[in-house]
């Protein structure tokens, strides 16, 4: 579920910096500097993170942070200078080092350990198509120039919503009894 944003923010955002902001391709990516700088300066240290907080608060973290970006991104004025917007994007950015490595671990402590490659193909396979749906959905929303602000904002929303409703369901998961070999990055 954090695929939504995580893939979902590039895209509608990238097109909003570009169509409506007039940024270059240069300027919109470095707008998303600072987003993607936070997942490579945190994924080195997800493991002992997560060691220490263990897996469930460190994804709950993660998904309520990345909710609570895109909620904020969705009501800002138009007129929010783009540095702001990247800065802001830094919460959605932090889901990735603080989810996606528990979740891998807790899926492959899961299963065993002949089945543990079929669960990643799994895995990764309804990321893909997770990534590619956010995309799909987001597109249509944005279709239409005359309610491109709309489109964007209601997409925000939407995945800041699905967001939420993961970060609650990450409650529900139950602390192991043994430890979780965590994967070192967002894979």
């Amino acid at each position: 579920m954090a695929v939504i944003g995580y893939y979902g923010l590039p895209f509608v955002m990238s097109l909003y910096l570009q169509q409506l902001r007039g940024l270059s391709p240069l300027g919109t990516g470095a707008a998303f500097l600072p987003m993607m700088l936070i997942g490579a300066a945190l994924t080195p240290f997800s493991t002992r993170i997560a060691e220490q907080l263990g897996p469930r608060a460190l994804i709950t973290a993660g998904l309520a942070s990345m909710a609570a970006g895109l909620v904020i991104l969705a009501v800002l004025p138009s007129t929010t200078p783009v540095q702001a917007l990247a800065g802001l994007m830094v919460l959605v950015g932090l889901a990735g080092p603080l989810v996606m490595p528990p979740v891998t671990a807790i899926l492959l402590n899961s299963v065993p350990g002949h089945q543990a490659g079929t669960a990643s193909g799994v895995f990764n396979t309804s990321r893909q198509v997770g990534g590619a749906l956010a995309v799909a959905v987001f597109g249509a929303l944005l279709a239409n120039r005359a309610t491109f602000l709309a489109g964007l904002r209601t997409s925000l929303l939407l995945a800041g919503g699905v967001a939420l409703a993961a970060a609650a369901a990450s409650l529900l998961l139950r602390p192991s009894n043994h430890s979780h070999a965590i994967p070192a990055g967002p894979a």
